[in-house]
């Protein structure tokens, strides 16, 4: 499967396009079997809105990816919370 690292929200709609272009798939089409209107699939993928976790979790299998969820301490030497 592929692997994609996403650290901010954008990042997971690049990755929604990304995958989706890669699957053949067009927004309507991924739209429809994720249950979204494709309005709202077009603003995920340019970073406009989120996913509540249900959803992103719904998407990601859909599209096939694997899914790694790292949590990152304010602390923790090297990282970067700049929002």
């Amino acid at each position: 499967m592929p692997r994609y690292t996403v650290e901010r929200p954008r990042d997971f709609g690049t990755v929604l396009a990304v995958r989706r272009e890669e699957m053949g798939l067009s927004q309507e089409a991924l739209a429809e079997q994720l249950g979204f209107a494709r309005s709202y699939l077009s603003e995920l993928e340019s970073g406009k809105a989120t996913l509540q976790l249900g959803r992103l979790f719904r998407a990601l299998r859909a599209l096939g990816v694997e899914v790694e969820v790292a949590w990152v301490s304010e602390n923790e030497p090297g990282s970067d919370h700049r929002g």
